[in-house]
């Protein structure tokens, strides 16, 4: 399950946190926040945001 955690702080910051998203789709998922917030002051990737995203497709062969 893909989901995106965001947390607004007692002092005003929000914090975007990503989870289930392969390689660095996670950029592209929280790009409507960003631009909905402006600058961003910091950016922290998770090791996962570096493991290579191949998208596989498979095909199953069926008798008739």
């Amino acid at each position: 399950m893909k989901l995106v955690q965001i947390t607004v702080t007692a002092d005003g910051r929000v914090e975007m946190s990503t989870y289930g998203f392969p390689g660095k789709s996670c950029v592209e998922a929280t790009k409507f926040m960003k631009e909905l917030l402006g600058e961003e002051t910091f950016i922290k990737m998770k090791p996962t945001a570096f493991v290579p995203y191949v998208q596989t497709q498979q095909q199953v062969k069926t008798q008739e």
